[in-house]
């Protein structure tokens, strides 16, 4: 009988344990709760006050809840729940959100940059280059731009600087491709002396 007691007086001490344990869980999520919803900074001498039992845990839960729902008001970007909040800055993953949204959003008409207008403008003397330019690029609209009459010095420099790197950039092509086609077996290791070895 006394095996059984004892038995029975562990299995009570257990279920109170339990019963405890339960309650500080539930009275932690209330807490968490109450300053997400309510935007203010946890206040910990007021918990110690009422009786509950803070642990940094706790506390850095609900400083960070209180940060997400002052981001939430500045922003009106939230996190989502799936990040762990203790680890995600809410103000720097609002900004990214912003930039995210700015990259993605469609480009109105018109709204061209100074670098699209040179690439469009770009000419190479030759009808059929100029398409096939534009269409390596990606530029959509004519096919055919007229070539502009440009009236400033300092268009028509920026013209004659085009052109002259496109003559340069063509004659060292030519230059690389006629060393590495026609002198093939020339260089370090290919002399004379080595041409009447390979005949043996």
């Amino acid at each position: 009988m006394d095996a059984q007691e004892a038995l029975a007086r562990r299995l009570e001490r257990a279920k109170k344990l339990q019963e405890q344990k339960e309650k500080e869980m539930v009275e932690k999520q209330e807490i968490v709760a109450a300053v997400a919803t309510g935007g203010s900074v946890l206040n910990v001498a007021a918990l110690l006050a009422s009786g509950t039992q803070v642990t940094p845990q706790i506390a850095m839960a609900a400083q960070m809840a209180a940060l997400q729902a002052k981001t939430l008001a500045e922003t009106g970007i939230a996190v989502p729940s799936y990040y762990n909040p203790t680890a995600v800055n809410p103000m720097k993953f609002a900004e990214q959100e912003k930039k995210r949204k700015k990259l993605w959003q469609g480009k109105k008409e018109g709204d061209k940059s100074q670098t699209a207008e040179l690439w469009e403008r770009l000419n190479f003397g030759n009808k059929d280059q100029n398409v096939k330019f534009r269409k390596l690029m990606g530029i959509k609209g004519e096919d055919e731009i007229p070539t502009p009459t440009i009236t400033d010095e300092e268009g028509l420099r920026t013209l004659k600087q085009q052109e002259e790197v496109f003559r340069n950039l063509d004659v060292q092509y030519e230059m690389a491709r006629s060393q590495t086609h026609t002198q093939r077996g020339m260089g370090l290791g290919f002399g004379s002396s080595m041409r009447g070895m390979d005949a043996v």
